[in-house]
């Protein structure tokens, strides 16, 4: 379907003022990329909203005019998710970026999407509080972002998993036809935001990791804790793979006790059987810690591993909570071959790693990763570009050895449109994946919000 382009515009200004739509090319092209391989896609308008009031006006043209509407946050996505598969609207949220409130009785903070870590993170150290980032973008991506796409990453996610997995209290959304709907105790006028499950089925999941095809979050309060000052890292590197497995079950199995808050496992292509082991203590007393560490050690050393100098750990974890100045030096980083499974099936994707990817198709430059995640384990493949040529070889590659990894035990991790894991999860056409469909037909029956994005228009007819 054509967009009247200058019709929408007259529209959108209607909402929002001249100064905050535009659909000139020149302003449209930087919201045509974002971190992921993706093809270039460009917008037809870029819209600014302030409001919560303003997105329920442009979604509710939108379903007039039966024009797609896609959303953008950070432009941190490594995957298809947020890029206009069709002409259409493009919300930028970067304006909805507040701290709106940090309650230090209940200890949960109230923001908008766009807030990003670093920014929650100041305010909330002036009260002696924290929210410990997880992702490898570490500080500069948006609260918003990171949970509804269930991000995860190498630091805290052994202690907390993705982000909306226990942290979430309530989301504030904005239904594709325009009605809000708030979930958790917030769903109950009287009661306030204190309380995930509440009112019968947590709606909140619902949302979280739908990359947007179900609503827009204009306000989410999650879980806050207090800040330690207390900082132990240990390297170390293991003899064998089944060694890090068996170390991951052991971290596991204490992670009621909260022994560790990042641990990260790399390979280099050039040493693929050099497995080196970062990891981040936590404890609020330096006793407690000094009594992990000794354990870890301990464990460590009975598996007959080799435990390291500290520093490559203090400067990874260090920069990931920071920020990461000098990430893009070597090129655009690009995942693939990714995806959460059980700490005994690392195994199978090593070896496609190794076997598939280094030895049969001679690829050298991608590594292999991982982080140990409460009773499972979030492994990738990750490699970075500069050329358009190099580009081409990669895509290829990657979509290659996506087929091969998702015929495993592995859930994919990151859907996306057209250029993502889009295909892979429509050709199975799971339960789970019809049920998707109903509610997105249910909820969107025209289809408006996120065309395009983790479901194929034409499945939606």
């Amino acid at each position: 379907m054509m967009v009247d382009i200058k019709k929408v515009t007259s529209l959108l200004q209607e909402v929002v003022g001249p100064n905050r739509v535009t659909d000139k090319k020149f302003d449209l092209i930087p919201y045509s990329r974002d971190l992921s391989p993706a093809a270039q896609k460009i917008p037809t308008h870029v819209v600014l909203p302030e409001s919560r009031e303003e997105i329920q006006t442009i979604l509710k043209i939108a379903n007039s005019h039966e024009i797609p509407v896609y959303i953008r946050g950070g432009g941190t996505s490594h995957w298809d998710a947020y890029l206009p598969q069709e002409p259409g609207i493009m919300l930028d949220m970067g304006r909805l970026n507040k701290v709106i409130e940090i309650n230090t009785r209940d200890l949960v903070a109230t923001v908008q999407p766009n807030c990003t870590w670093a920014k929650l993170d100041r305010e909330l150290r002036k009260q002696g509080l924290t929210y410990l980032c997880s992702e490898a973008g570490g500080p500069a991506m948006t609260v918003g972002g990171s949970v509804m796409k269930a991000g995860g990453g190498p630091h805290s996610t052994a202690k907390f998993g993705f982000h909306g997995n226990q942290d979430i209290i309530s989301l504030e959304m904005v239904l594709p036809n325009g009605d809000v709907v708030e979930t958790g105790s917030a769903a109950w006028p009287s009661a306030g935001k204190f309380k995930r499950q509440c009112l019968g089925p947590d709606l909140a999941g619902m949302f979280i990791g739908a990359e947007g095809i179900l609503g827009v979050c204009t306000e989410l309060t999650l879980r806050v804790r207090p800040t330690t000052d207390i900082s132990e890292r240990l390297t170390a590197t293991m003899k064998t793979l089944d060694d890090v497995i068996e170390f991951g079950h052991f971290i596991n199995q204490h992670v009621g006790d909260e022994y560790m808050q990042g641990i990260y496992l790399w390979v280099a292509p050039t040493a693929p059987e050099v497995l080196f082991l970062m990891m981040d203590i936590f404890g609020y007393e330096q006793e407690i810690v000094d009594h992990r560490k000794k354990m870890i050690i301990a464990k460590i050393n009975e598996l007959g591993g080799e435990i390291g100098d500290r520093a490559p750990a203090d400067d990874y974890f260090g920069r990931i909570l920071t920020g990461l100045t000098d990430l893009f030096n070597t090129g655009v980083w690009h995942f693939f071959g990714a995806g959460s499974l059980r700490i005994d099936d690392i195994t199978f994707l090593y070896r496609i790693w190794k076997e598939e990817l280094i030895e049969k198709r001679g690829y050298t430059k991608a590594g292999f990763g991982g982080q140990i995640l409460p009773r499972d384990w979030l492994a990738f493949m990750v490699t970075n570009y500069k050329e358009p040529e190099e580009w081409k070889e990669l895509v290829k590659i990657a979509h290659e050895i996506d087929e091969i990894t998702l015929n495993g035990p592995v859930v994919p991790y990151g859907i996306g449109g057209r250029d993502g894991l889009r295909s892979f999860v429509a050709e199975r056409n799971t339960g789970y994946y019809r049920l998707l469909k109903t509610l997105k037909k249910t909820l969107d029956p025209k289809n408006i919000l996120q065309r395009g994005i983790f479901i194929p228009e034409e499945e939606l007819q």
